[in-house]
């Protein structure tokens, strides 16, 4: 039954009494009991709430933290060299990496990589049927390692039908059908190898023409490689590096110039060269160390806010002023991982400290351009490998020393882990308080309205007796007068 109901069902009921409001009364008194307790209750759900909020934010400037470490992990990822080609349409440049070091490489192309190429007989349609609709084999063979059978099932004996069986076989080639007029009634299968003097491949089949036309010279293949008839022949790239000669089976080099790989495109003549600057670039390393000096300072100012009482930081401020642990542990692992010796030191480089990242007295960091642009000048691969071991996607798992960057993000994912981590375990049971407090605003509810409805019941019996009192009051009253008046 609602309150107003019961104050509609008291007061017809009664009718008079004390003429006291006593579904007013018994909500007051009801009240007097339930806002302290429903007040301390909604206190701490606001710190509980706070809390979270606050473990959420220090999590998330921890793991800045380690974002920052994990781009220094890497030595690749230190610097960004620039290359450059004094001419690229006979050499260009088309990646470079941070182990790329400085200096001037001189190139000269005598012969470009090349790959085998066939072309087939000529045919009427895409669809012309070579087999009469039946199924047949057709088996490429490698220069070197195994052959390979391609099944081209009944129905696809067409030309299209074999450029798709050979291009989902995996054989070493590529097909591609090629129409040799604007009308489309002449075309023809051009194969094509991988690069490289050892990439040559013959092609036979069940067919009556068992090679379909592949080695025919009056196909136009006409240059011979060993007894092997084709449009074009495979061939390694011959070059000069520095005038010393070498082959590669491909035009892309990635491992003459340490951290640069080039694209062939031309030949050189008359003894003509194309020269390779590579600069070094040191000032990316510079950056991110910049940047974790100013992640770090970031943790520590979240550290501050968030344990301090009087923070006026309105959201979170001093949310974690009574958890000392937490902000204790956050502390200590952040100050262990920047001041920590590297597990790879070298050339006297052993961490932070010596390419100008310091502690203040107040607990910051700073960095120091002069001391680091002065390392870095004469011990740049010292730093490299201090902080990455001088490796590059290594596997944190291999049991290998892989330099201070790891060693600093093994150390901060203690906190960070998403079960055993600090802040997973604080905010676990910080939400098992929130659900706590929100069961006890609900049995307070049900305890104070036991309570209101017991005043209210005790109130009912109450004015029942004022008024059975007032009514015999009322009646004496009457008698008196009555027997005033007797006999006059």
């Amino acid at each position: 039954m609602s309150t107003d109901n019961i104050a509609s069902s008291v007061m017809q009921t009664l009718g008079g009494g004390s003429g006291i409001n006593i579904v007013k009364l018994a909500r007051d008194l009801t009240d007097v009991e339930k806002l302290p307790a429903e007040e301390k209750i909604a206190a701490g759900q606001e710190a509980a709430e706070g809390k979270i909020s606050a473990l959420a934010v220090l999590k998330f400037n921890v793991q800045a933290l380690i974002d920052q470490f994990n781009g220094l992990n890497d030595a690749a990822e230190l610097a960004t060299p620039t290359a450059t080609s004094s001419d690229s349409t006979k050499v260009s440049v088309t990646a470079t990496d941070g182990s790329a070091l400085t200096g001037i490489s001189d190139i000269s192309v005598t012969t470009l990589a090349a790959a085998q190429r066939n072309k087939s007989n000529q045919y009427s349609s895409t669809t012309q049927a070579l087999n009469s609709g039946s199924a047949f084999t057709l088996t490429i063979t490698p220069g070197t390692g195994s052959a390979t059978n391609v099944s081209v099932s009944a129905g696809s004996d067409t030309p299209a039908g074999i450029v798709s069986a050979i291009n989902k076989a995996d054989a070493g080639v590529t097909a591609m059908l090629l129409a040799e007029d604007a009308s489309g009634s002449n075309y023809r299968i051009v194969l094509t190898g991988a690069t490289g003097a050892a990439n040559s491949f013959v092609v036979s089949s069940t067919l009556s023409d068992s090679d379909l036309g592949f080695h025919d010279t009056d196909n136009g293949n006409s240059t011979d490689n060993s007894g092997t008839k084709s449009m074009q022949n495979p061939a390694d790239a011959a070059l000069t590096y520095n005038g010393i000669s070498i082959t590669r089976s491909t035009n892309s080099i990635n491992d003459a110039i340490a951290g640069v790989t080039l694209s062939l495109n031309s030949t050189h003549t008359g003894g003509a060269t194309t020269s390779i600057n590579v600069v070094s670039d040191q000032s990316t390393l510079k950056t991110k160390l910049q940047d974790l000096v100013t992640t770090y300072n970031d943790v520590q100012f979240a550290v501050g806010e968030l344990s301090d009482p009087d923070s006026e930081e309105e959201e979170v401020g001093g949310a974690l002023a009574r958890d000392l642990a937490v902000i204790r542990t956050v502390r200590d692992t952040v100050y262990a991982a920047v001041t920590q010796d590297s597990s790879t030191p070298s050339g006297g480089i052993t961490g932070l400290r010596d390419i100008g990242v310091t502690l203040t007295g107040y607990g910051k960091l700073e960095f120091s351009e002069t001391v680091y642009d002065a390392k870095a000048s004469t011990s740049y691969d010292a730093i490299s490998t201090m902080l990455s071991a001088g490796t590059d996607n290594q596997s944190r798992y291999d049991g290998q020393s892989q330099g201070l960057a790891i060693d600093a993000i093994v150390k901060l994912e203690v906190l960070t882990d998403s079960i055993s981590g600090i802040f997973a375990q604080r905010t676990e049971s910080t939400s098992k308080e929130l659900s706590a407090y929100s069961q006890d605003l609900i049995d307070l509810e049900a305890r104070m309205e036991a309570l209101y409805e017991r005043y209210l019941s005790q109130f009912t019996v109450m004015e029942t007796l004022v008024k059975q009192l007032n009514s015999t009051r009322e009646s004496l009253a009457d008698t008196w007068s009555n027997m005033g008046n007797f006999n006059k």
